[in-house]
């Protein structure tokens, strides 16, 4: 059992002092997630990779009443918590390109325009495969947000690399479709 599952076990047992040990175990990890999520994100992002990781623990902490089951669902927990904080963010800047557009056009703000519209497009047809396929849903979270690999995913998740390749290679293809479906292009048969 590694320090991080026993400490996550300590959480789940109350111990609320674990969280403190936690967070200088689990910081270099969820920075390196934050950076590779943040290197998919536009030129457009202000949101540096620290910062981003700091308002996501807040937010995985702030309830004072943590308890996630194992590593898998910690880190799921954490790339939620940064896809939430993204999405915000663009649904921010958004509204206020809209607003700034009525007022005076600005050609420059389209391609953050279109990326912001991207990030928002994705995260809608993502919540949709969380209803409809929770662990599909799971694994996109895990590889897209947390940048983790299919190895790391079948190892924090206990089930096989295959069962890993399966559900991310579905979930793309669902998300694809769902994708089509609200820009008015349904997939041909």
């Amino acid at each position: 059992m590694t320090e991080v599952a026993a400490i996550l076990e300590e959480l789940n047992r109350g111990e609320g002092v674990a969280s403190e040990r936690l967070l200088p175990l689990v910081y270099e990890e969820l920075r390196r997630l934050a950076a590779s999520r943040m290197q998919r994100e536009s030129g457009s992002q202000t949101l540096q990779p620290t910062a981003l990781v700091h308002e996501a623990w807040l937010r995985l902490v702030g309830n004072g009443d943590p308890s996630w089951q194992n590593q898998a669902h910690f880190f799921g927990a954490a790339a939620r918590a940064m896809r939430r904080i993204l999405v915000d963010r663009s649904r921010s800047k958004a509204a206020m390109k809209r607003q700034s557009r009525e007022n005076v056009p600005d050609l420059d703000n389209e391609a953050t325009v279109e990326a912001d519209d991207h990030i928002l497009m994705i995260h809608e047809s993502l919540k949709r495969l969380e209803k409809e396929d929770p662990a599909a849903a799971n694994v996109v979270l895990l590889k897209f947000y947390s940048g983790l690999s299919s190895e790391e995913i079948a190892r924090m998740s206990q089930c096989s690399v295959r069962s890993v390749e399966r559900q991310w290679t579905l979930a793309k293809a669902r998300l694809y479709q769902m994708i089509q479906e609200d820009q008015g292009n349904p997939q041909r048969p």
